[in-house]
């Protein structure tokens, strides 16, 4: 019996929340930049405001490429596609279709860990490299490219000797 009650009453506070958080929600979004200036002082004594106006900050242009991803295969016969267009901002995913473990290694390691965001399993390896941690069948690794480049990559566990592990991102 206590139990029950004990659940009723946060199941009233939840629902009190919840309505209080809706108008509220409610309450700033119909507020346009009009309503949401100060009300004018009131008449009497009023001293002016001798600071200049601060102008508002702009807003960073987003890239154009946010939200959208590529995935990239990696199978027993290579990576496909080896020549990846993207657009700034875009997330490449790795897709590991192999029985083994592999990696996916950058060369130029600083301008990758400079021009890349959100990494999922990728480092800077004391080596210079931008290496993704080994990562097995079915699993993945990402990252999000927010400049402009060409930027070549091979796979480890794959045979080099066919070129298939070899690949690039291109970056517009």
């Amino acid at each position: 019996m206590i139990f029950q009650r004990i659940q009723r009453r946060n199941f009233c506070r939840y629902l009190v929340f919840c309505f209080m958080l809706a108008i509220f929600g409610w309450a700033v979004e119909s507020a346009g930049p009009a309503e949401a200036a100060p009300a004018s002082a009131p008449s009497g004594d009023v001293k002016k405001d001798s600071r200049p106006a601060v102008k508002p900050k702009l807003k960073s242009r987003q890239l154009s490429g946010i939200g959208k991803y590529q995935v990239v295969r990696v199978d027993a016969e290579g990576v496909y596609p080896r020549n990846l267009n993207v657009e700034q901002g875009s997330t490449v995913i790795w897709f590991n279709a192999t029985d083994r473990y592999i990696s996916v290694v950058f060369s130029k390691g600083d301008v990758l860990n400079r021009v890349t965001r959100a990494p999922t399993l990728f480092f800077l390896a004391p080596d210079g490299t931008y290496v993704s941690a080994a990562f097995g069948s079915g699993a993945t690794a990402s990252t999000a490219f927010a400049r402009p480049g060409t930027f070549y990559y091979f796979v480890t566990g794959l045979p080099v000797s066919d070129g298939e592990a070899f690949a690039q991102v291109v970056v517009k």
